[in-house]
C-alpha cells in the first residue's frame, strides 16, 4: 500500500482557514506538518514551498516511498532531511567538478585535518626549537632569532602543516637576494627539525619546493657613497661617542662589526689596531694601519676611556642599528624609533662597511699583499682583485677618506 502523501489544501470549515498537511514521510524534518492559512493560494504557495508542486501527486510510486523511507533512516543519525541531503549532494558535487568522488574528498579532509590537529603554529614551534640550540655560537642563534621572529612573522599564527612553499615565497620576495638566502638558511634548519620525527609537525617537501636563491658576486660586494658614508657618520656621532669610533673603524679600517664588540682601546696602537686571534672571526692575528682620518676620529671621541674599556661601549650591537636607521636605512631587526627619518635607503647591504673600506685601498693604489693581511682574507690577493677592483674611483675613494668628525674635512696623504 503506498505512503500517504500531501494533499491539496482542504478548507477547515470550524477554523475559517485553508488548512495544509504534509506527512511525516515528505516533511523535512520527519514529522507530520499542518498548517492553516487565510486563502487557498496561500495555502498553495506554503505547500509549493515544502514539496516543490502545489498540487501534490495523490499516489507515490511504491519503489520511490521505500527508497525515500530508506534515505530517511540513513540520514537521521547526522538529524539530516531528505531535501537537505539531496541540496548537500549536489553542492558537494558540483565542487568536485567531476574530480574524484565526495568519499575521496572525506577521507582526503580527514587526513588533513588529523595532520592539523597533530601539528603546532610556526610561532609555538620557534621556542621548542631554539632550545634545543643552546650550544651553537651566540651570532647563529641570534640569526636564528631574527630571521624566524622576525622577517617571517607573519607566518607565526598560522599551523605548520598549512604553510605552503608559495606562502614562503610571498614572506621572502620583498627582501634583497642576500638576505633572502639568510632567512632561508635559518628556516631550512627549523623546518628540517619540524618535519623530523617524532615530531612531524609539517613536510619536509615544502622547503625544497622553494627557489633557490642564487648570487653573483656583483650582487654580493655593495660600496657606501661619500654621500651615505657622511649620513651614517653624522647619525653614528649623535647616537654615541663609542657608536662613531665603532663606525669611522668600520669604514675607514674594514674591522667587522662582530670584531669590533670586542676590540678594546688597548688593542689600537700609535700606528696599528691590533686584531688578536680572540678578536678576528678567522683566529688569525692581523694588524690594520691608522690612517689620518681614523686617527682624526680618535682624537675627537675617545675622551677618557681607559685601555681595557671597550671601542665601542656598551650595547654596540643596538646603537649600530639605531645610528643606521636614523640614516635613513631599512633595519627589520630595529624596532620601531620615535623621532627618526623616513626610510630612504633600501636594506642596509651585508657588510658594506668593510667592502668600502677595501675599495676605498685598492682604488688609492695600496698594495694588494699589505691589503690580503690586513683584511684576513683567506683566498689572497686575487680574491680582493676579483672583489674590490674598479668598485670606486680614486677620486670617489678620496671623497669618503676626506670625511673627519663633526663635518671636518680629512686631508689624505697617500701613495701614487
Amino acid at each position: 500500500m503506498p505512503r500517504r502523501t500531501a494533499t491539496p489544501p482542504t478548507y477547515d470549515k470550524s477554523r475559517g482557514r485553508w488548512k495544509v498537511t504534509i506527512p511525516a514521510s515528505l516533511s523535512p524534518d520527519g514529522k507530520r506538518m499542518r498548517s492553516w492559512h487565510l486563502t487557498r493560494e496561500a495555502a498553495r504557495t506554503h505547500l509549493d514551498k515544502l514539496t516543490g508542486s502545489p498540487e501534490p501527486s495523490a499516489i507515490i510510486a511504491p519503489r520511490l516511498a521505500m527508497q525515500a523511507d530508506e534515505a530517511r533512516e540513513i540520514l537521521e543519525p547526522w538529524k539530516i532531511g531528505l531535501v537537505d541531503g539531496a541540496k548537500m549532494l549536489a553542492r558537494a558535487m558540483e565542487a568536485l567538478a567531476g574530480v574524484g568522488s565526495i568519499l575521496d574528498a572525506a577521507k582526503l579532509y580527514a587526513s588533513q585535518h588529523a595532520d592539523r590537529a597533530a601539528s603546532k603554529t610556526f610561532g609555538e614551534a620557534i621556542p621548542l626549537f631554539l632550545q634545543t640550540r643552546d650550544g651553537l655560537r651566540e651570532d647563529t642563534l641570534r640569526g636564528y632569532k631574527h630571521h624566524l621572529n622576525r622577517v617571517l612573522a607573519t607566518l607565526h599564527d598560522r599551523t605548520l602543516s598549512d604553510i605552503t612553499s608559495t606562502g614562503i615565497d610571498e614572506v621572502l620576495a620583498p627582501r634583497p637576494p642576500s638576505m633572502r638566502k639568510a632567512s632561508q638558511v635559518s628556516l631550512g634548519a627549523f623546518w628540517r627539525w619540524c618535519a623530523s620525527p617524532p615530531r612531524q609537525w609539517c613536510k619536509v617537501e615544502v622547503l625544497d619546493a622553494l627557489e633557490p636563491v642564487r648570487l653573483s658576486r656583483d650582487t654580493e660586494i655593495q660600496c657606501l657613497t661619500a654621500e651615505s658614508a657622511r649620513a651614517v657618520l653624522d647619525a653614528a656621532e649623535a647616537t654615541s661617542p663609542g657608536c662613531a669610533i665603532g663606525f669611522a673603524v668600520a669604514i675607514f679600517g674594514g674591522v667587522r662589526l662582530r670584531e669590533l664588540e670586542k676590540l678594546t682601546w688597548e688593542n689600537i696602537g700609535e700606528t696599528h689596531i691590533e686584531i688578536t686571534a680572540l678578536v678576528a672571526k678567522r683566529h688569525a692575528r692581523r694588524l690594520i694601519p691608522i690612517c689620518p682620518t681614523l686617527k682624526a676620529w680618535f682624537a675627537a671621541h675617545r675622551g677618557d676611556a681607559e685601555a681595557d674599556d671597550l671601542v665601542v661601549g656598551p650595547n654596540w650591537v643596538n646603537t649600530s642599528k639605531i645610528a643606521r636607521r636614523k640614516a635613513g636605512w631599512d633595519l627589520t631587526t630595529q624596532p620601531p624609533l620615535k623621532n627618526v627619518p623616513p626610510i630612504t635607503r633600501g636594506f642596509w647591504p651585508k657588510n658594506v662597511m668593510r667592502h668600502t673600506c677595501a675599495s676605498i685601498q685598492v682604488a688609492i693604489g695600496r698594495p694588494l699583499e699589505e691589503l690580503t693581511f690586513a683584511f684576513g682574507h683567506s683566498g689572497g690577493s686575487s680574491l680582493l682583485k676579483q672583489h674590490y677592483l674598479a668598485k670606486l674611483t680614486k677620486k670617489e675613494a678620496l671623497e669618503i677618506l676626506a670625511i673627519g668628525p663633526g663635518g671636518k674635512r680629512i686631508v689624505q696623504h697617500h701613495r701614487r
